[in-house]
């Protein structure tokens, strides 16, 4: 398969991470295939930018590709240890991966800064890879109506005036490489199917303090991002002919 590179995942094994019910251990020894920075810039781009007002560019804008770079800084989605640090040599990124990158845009563009992502993803990186891995193995199409609810759904509650919650105290700051106290993103869980996804927002919004939660809908944009993956053309270095 062009534009495509197979490699073998060859990590340590990873401890369970718990992050309010987010939970997943990363195997060993699977071969996986890889893309390069140009493709994912290309499929996140076509999956999540709005259509209406140029449908037919498909080249992203710089500041998208400066915005790509700036998540790689705050570790989304190649921890310092998977980067690989050689002249040369580019690093690529699996279909998972690049899942984190999509889940992180979405997160800032509904209002969290580069490092609350970052520290959200940080705490659920493997947990997501995991949801990732299941929505493909039963992905919607899209527009389906009507038929199995495939949707599933990541939802979670962003506190931002952190003085409404001084019984919290100091927390540990892993994974948080702002300034100040790390954010208070709390509660997270996810949800298959729109009638559980109302089940868990009733759990959630239970009186005036617990009125607000964020909902991303996961595998519908996990379904087009890799489609857009595969059709992700590789553009070589240097000037193109």
């Amino acid at each position: 398969m062009p534009g495509r590179k197979v490699q073998r995942i060859t990590d340590k094994n990873v401890d369970q991470i718990n992050l309010g019910g987010l939970r997943s251990i990363q195997q060993k020894g699977l071969l996986v295939i890889s893309y390069k920075k140009n493709q994912a810039v290309f499929a996140l781009w076509r999956t999540l930018a709005n259509p209406a007002p140029h449908p037919n560019v498909c080249s992203a804008p710089a500041i998208f590709k400066r915005r790509f770079d700036k998540l790689l800084s705050v570790d989304i989605p190649l921890l310092p240890d998977d980067r690989v640090g050689k002249p040369g040599q580019d690093n690529q990124f699996t279909a998972d991966q690049i899942f984190l990158m999509g889940v992180a845009l979405v997160l800032m563009d509904s209002g969290l800064g580069l490092g609350a992502a970052g520290f959200f993803i940080h705490h659920a990186r493997k947990s997501l890879q995991d949801k990732y891995h299941e929505i493909m193995r039963n992905a919607p199409f899209p527009f389906e109506r009507n038929l199995e609810d495939r949707n599933v759904y990541l939802l979670f509650q962003n506190r931002d005036i952190q003085e409404f919650y001084p019984n919290l105290g100091k927390r540990s700051a892993e994974g948080w490489s702002g300034k100040g106290q790390p954010p208070l993103l709390i509660n997270p869980k996810y949800a298959s199917g729109r009638e559980k996804m109302h089940l868990a927002l009733d759990g959630y919004l239970q009186d005036g303090t617990h009125n607000h939660v964020l909902v991303i809908e996961l595998a519908m944009m996990a379904k087009a991002l890799t489609d857009n993956l595969e059709k992700a053309p590789i553009i070589k270095r240097g000037r193109q002919k």
